[in-house]
């Protein structure tokens, strides 16, 4: 954690989006944001800059990992093992 109390998300994910406001109001597409977001990494270590990319993957709705919990099981899976 860093000195003033925030994580390390906390602290990139106000810049990020920034960084995305002002180059989605430029017309930049996804794969230019990815680039520039990437090149932008300000993270010294492993830790800091994985957060960074995948924070930047999550505004930019390319995260695979999905926020809804837990997801029920479907039906026909129940049928399966009895």
């Amino acid at each position: 954690m860093m000195p003033n109390g925030k994580t390390w998300r906390q602290f990139y994910a106000p810049r990020i989006a920034a960084m995305i406001s002002a180059m989605k109001a430029e017309g930049k597409t996804i794969k230019e944001m990815k680039k520039i977001l990437s090149e932008a990494n300000p993270g010294q270590y492993g830790h800091m800059r994985k957060t960074w990319a995948n924070e930047s993957w999550i505004q930019l709705g390319l995260s695979r990992r999905k926020r809804t919990g837990y997801q029920k099981p479907d039906a026909d899976q129940q049928k399966l093992f009895p």
